[in-house]
């Protein structure tokens, strides 16, 4: 029996989710980008599943195993595990798309957060959000393609100190994306800010569909006191593009064929 790269990675996966004592709400996957969600969704029967891994003052914070999928081409539903309080707690995410990008208008998309069994206490990172969202792509000078989203939360999304008072809310977001064609690797640069923090996220996805992030949380309260992500996972976006355009060209050899052989008939009448 053959085991290929990416079904090695989902069992380490699955086998460290089972072994981990803690967990947290966050989870950064194919079209978020490191904490706030953006308007863009995943393709219908794309899916992606990782795991983040949270150090701060050389300690692990947390763990977090979370798995999303996209949902007919207009939601994308989200699952995340995580132990609090010595309970183990099933949460999820759903983000439903209200309009697509197209020319100048951005796409813009609502959704909600740890929808579940609320937590004892409710801190503040576990509480069931909803938010709305748009999204943007720019053709800017000298920095080309870029994307931006802005949108807006209530709970997760909400803060009283420093600048997050002032917000009350509001989130905004930053990324861009190139494209090691050497090695046919995706880089996604992203920055952030949420309530009063501002997060800072490098994303590498491979053609394998491995995906290997790093993220620099709270980057506004200095090296010692932030928070240093990461996190390991498998999307399958990159397998199906593959499919689909082997699926369009063969519809383009069968369509070749069938004008040729049309054309040899109408020369070569009976």
């Amino acid at each position: 029996m053959k085991y290929t790269l990416p079904k090695i990675c989902i069992c380490i996966i699955l086998f460290i989710s089972f072994m981990v004592s803690n967990a947290s709400a966050f989870y950064f996957g194919e079209t978020g980008l490191f904490d706030i969600p953006t308007a863009y969704l995943m393709n219908n029967g794309d899916f992606n599943v990782g795991v983040d891994v949270a150090i701060q003052d050389k300690k692990r914070d947390f763990f977090v195993l979370g798995m999303d999928f996209g949902l007919l081409n207009f939601a994308e539903i989200g699952f995340k595990g995580l132990k609090f309080d010595g309970k183990d707690y099933l949460m999820g995410d759903i983000k439903v798309i209200l309009a697509r990008e197209e020319g100048l208008l951005p796409g813009f998309a609502i959704g909600v957060d740890n929808i579940g069994e609320e937590l004892p206490g409710k801190p503040n990172r576990f509480e069931r959000s909803y938010y709305a969202v748009i999204s943007k792509r720019f053709n800017l000078p000298f920095m080309h393609l870029i994307s931006g989203h802005i949108g807006i939360g209530n709970n997760r999304y909400m803060n009283e100190d420093y600048i997050g008072k002032y917000i009350h809310g509001i989130f905004i977001g930053l990324n861009k994306e190139f494209i090691l064609t050497s090695r046919d690797i995706r880089l996604q640069i992203t920055g952030e800010l949420k309530g009063d923090e501002v997060n800072l996220g490098l994303k590498c996805l491979m053609k394998s569909g491995l995906m290997l992030n790093f993220a620099m949380e709270r980057a506004n309260s200095g090296f010692r006191k932030a928070s240093y992500h990461v996190a390991l996972g498998f999307t399958n976006a990159e397998l199906m593009k593959g499919i689909s355009q082997s699926v369009e060209l063969a519809k383009q050899a069968v369509r070749i064929a069938n004008e040729a052989r049309s054309e040899k008939e109408q020369n070569n009448p009976k």
